[in-house]
C-alpha cells in the first residue's frame, strides 16, 4: 500500500533538515542482496519549508530525516 507523507521544517533556528527517499535493494538471482538506492534528497532550508506531493512510502521504500 502506498502512503503519501509530508515533512516540514518546523524549527525557527538556522538548522536545515534533509529528507532522503530510499528504495530497498533486492536479492539478485544468486541470492546476493543489492544495495539500497537513494532516489531523491530534499533540503528543507528554512522554517515552514515542506516536502512536495511526490513523497510516498511503500513496502519497498523508506525515508531518512536528518539535520544538516
Amino acid at each position: 500500500m502506498t502512503k503519501k507523507v509530508r515533512i516540514e521544517n518546523a524549527d525557527t533556528a538556522n538548522y536545515k533538515v534533509v529528507v532522503q527517499i530510499w528504495d530497498k535493494g533486492v536479492q539478485n538471482e544468486n541470492g546476493v542482496p543489492t544495495p539500497d538506492t537513494l532516489v531523491k534528497e530534499i533540503e528543507l532550508a528554512y522554517p515552514t519549508s515542506m516536502t512536495g506531493d511526490d513523497m510516498y512510502l511503500t513496502n519497498t521504500r523508506y525515508i531518512v530525516v536528518k539535520e544538516a
